[in-house]
């Protein structure tokens, strides 16, 4: 009998005694996928099935009393210590943030705290727990979404909850937009915005009076380019992704559609109007036509044709993988794009905020909004 025929043999009935010693399905699963993934590296070649059975349920034994081990520590994970406020940020954010983190079971607490006070990496966090850095990601996945419904219960919230990420020298605008649109709107602050994005409905990142640096998509700076900050642009970028991995719906706004389509490895025009794209470059005070992609979802939003408006002298040049161009201006320049693969994912040129986006601002705020509703149901 080969090993993996032992292997998918012993699955079932290993998970249900994990799962009497930890009193956890989750965690019961967890335990059996890393005591698998020892056996397939580590269990003893050509040793007959009973030895190989033993040896799969002995690794199993010991990894569930090492969780049990850990347990017992957690439960000292202190939250007032953990969780002072960052200069700047919002006090009751905070608090609520405190009361959150306390309802959930001290294993939860801990990977959150992990991640994203400490700021370790999955790789880092499954070599502290000695498990698979698959096995982290899952457990951490669980984690948030527990998080983000204590948060939801903390708040006695009838409204989604929309983290707003403002670029430096970006207006405060897009808070009203969002509030206008029917979310409660929390505005992240830097040392603080993963932890605050675990508990989010949805996520918006603004405009700003930076351009994204060229090294964030392989290039080198050309001479257009304005003020750039790869630190801040690595640190959006970060969330942008951890926005995708979790699927929370997404608009990016200027340079954060930018962001968008980056992180999936895209990339920009560093200067439109010095690429031979002449014309392309539309007053923020003025408004100009887009043309929706036929089937696309925005053109269930805004219709075929929308006014929008918005300055830029940048845009998206090379589409990031699984980002599709949903709207392009008359002169053929992309001025949305979205991720088909995640629920309402939309990154937008355009500014849906300003007073120049009249009527396709405000329905793609409130499709955020459906969408953000829908995330937290």
């Amino acid at each position: 009998m080969t090993l993996e025929t032992v292997m998918r043999e012993e699955t079932a009935p290993l998970t249900r005694r994990l799962r009497r010693m930890l009193g956890d399905q989750h965690a019961a699963e967890d335990v059996c996928q890393e005591a698998l993934a020892r056996a397939w590296s580590g269990a003893p070649r050509g040793a007959d099935a009973g030895h190989v059975r033993a040896w799969l349920h002995r690794t199993a034994t010991n990894l569930a009393l090492d969780e049990l081990r850990r347990r017992r520590v957690r439960d000292a994970v202190p939250l007032e210590d953990a969780l002072d406020a960052a200069p700047g940020e919002d006090r009751d954010t905070v608090l609520a943030t405190r009361e959150a983190l306390g309802r959930l079971s001290p294993h939860e607490r801990m990977l959150l705290l992990l991640r994203f006070h400490a700021g370790l990496s999955h790789r880092d966090i499954a070599a502290l727990l000695a498990i698979q850095e698959a096995t982290a990601r899952k457990r951490l996945s669980r984690a948030r979404r527990a998080f983000a419904a204590a948060l939801r219960e903390t708040t006695e919230r009838r409204r989604p909850r929309i983290a707003l990420l403002v670029a430096d020298g970006a207006p405060d605008t897009c808070e009203a937009w969002l509030a206008e649109a029917g979310a409660d709107v929390v505005v992240l602050h830097p040392d603080a915005a993963e932890l605050t994005l675990a508990g989010a409905d949805a996520f918006v990142l603004t405009g700003s009076v930076r351009d994204v640096h060229p090294h964030a998509y392989g290039e080198p700076v050309g001479p257009h380019v304005e003020r750039p900050d790869l630190a801040s642009d690595r640190r959006d970028l970060a969330l942008v992704r951890q926005a995708l991995v979790d699927d929370l719906p997404i608009v990016g706004v200027c340079r954060g559609g930018q962001l968008l389509n980056i992180a999936l490895g895209g990339s920009l025009w560093q200067d439109v109007g010095t690429a031979g794209r002449a014309g392309v470059v539309h007053p923020s005070d003025d408004s100009h036509p887009i043309r929706t992609g036929a089937g696309s979802p925005l053109r269930e939003i805004v219709g075929r044709t929308a006014a929008v408006g918005g300055a830029h002298h940048q845009a998206v040049r090379r589409l990031g993988r699984g980002v599709r161009p949903t709207a392009v201006s008359p002169d053929g320049l992309v001025e949305s794009i979205d991720v088909p693969s995640r629920r309402f994912a939309h990154g937008v040129q355009w500014h849906p905020e300003c007073d120049a986006s009249p009527v396709a601002g405000p329905l793609l705020g409130e499709a955020l909004v459906r969408a953000a509703t829908m995330a937290a149901a």
